[in-house]
């Protein structure tokens, strides 16, 4: 019987000897990136109301494809073939990353009247709607591809007619084959969609 237990007892011990160093191993070398979008100095440098929409817009949550709305950077070396990093994440969800991103983007720029993200804090004139079908990492053998695909939608908040409707696809080539280059390529994508929402708004 005591033979027993003393067998138990180091089967045990190295179980748990082996669970901790796997999740010892699991932290190391884990990094995370967000986006960020600068201020437009174009816009900063026609003045402070350079862009200004005299409206209140509602920024809604922002839908994201399943297989994109996860913590885990997704690239892909095919059409056919799509991956997660094992120790590459999103800071948030994309959701929440891309929604953001747009609210600090058109804050920061002074671009409406006023920003909402929920009726909460007042009724809005209009409302922001925007999807994301693709947001990854397109690795070819030379050269490697961020990958944002977007719909984005203004609709009227008390007719709900649309107001505009904006949709792109597109690649911008990383300047590295280094993961650490892609959320740059996707901030700089989003931020050239969002300027030409805004030039659609104010024509």
């Amino acid at each position: 019987m005591k033979r027993l237990l003393l067998i138990l007892s180091v089967l045990f011990a190295l179980i748990w000897a082996a669970l901790a160093t796997s999740g010892c191993i699991s932290s190391v070398g884990k990094e995370y990136f967000q986006l960020y979008l600068p201020q437009n100095t174009t816009a900063a440098a026609g003045g402070e109301n350079a862009y200004k929409i005299d409206k209140i817009l509602l920024v809604e949550s922002v839908d994201v494809d399943a297989v994109y709305n996860d913590y885990r950077m997704v690239y892909r070396t095919s059409p056919f073939h799509l991956n997660y990093y094992s120790y590459k994440y999103w800071i948030k969800k994309p959701e929440v990353l891309v929604k953001e991103s747009i609210v600090d983007y058109f804050s920061k720029n002074n671009i409406f009247k006023r920003m909402v993200t929920g009726l909460t804090e007042g009724e809005p004139d209009i409302r922001l709607k925007a999807v994301v079908h693709i947001i990854e990492e397109y690795d070819r053998p030379d050269t490697w591809f961020a990958h944002l695909k977007m719909d984005i939608r203004i609709i009227d908040f008390k007719t709900g007619e649309l107001v505009l409707s904006h949709s792109f696809d597109r690649q911008r080539q990383l300047a590295a084959r280094k993961v650490e280059h892609l959320p740059i390529a996707i901030s700089g994508l989003l931020q050239e969609e969002l300027d030409k929402v805004i030039n659609k708004l104010t024509k």
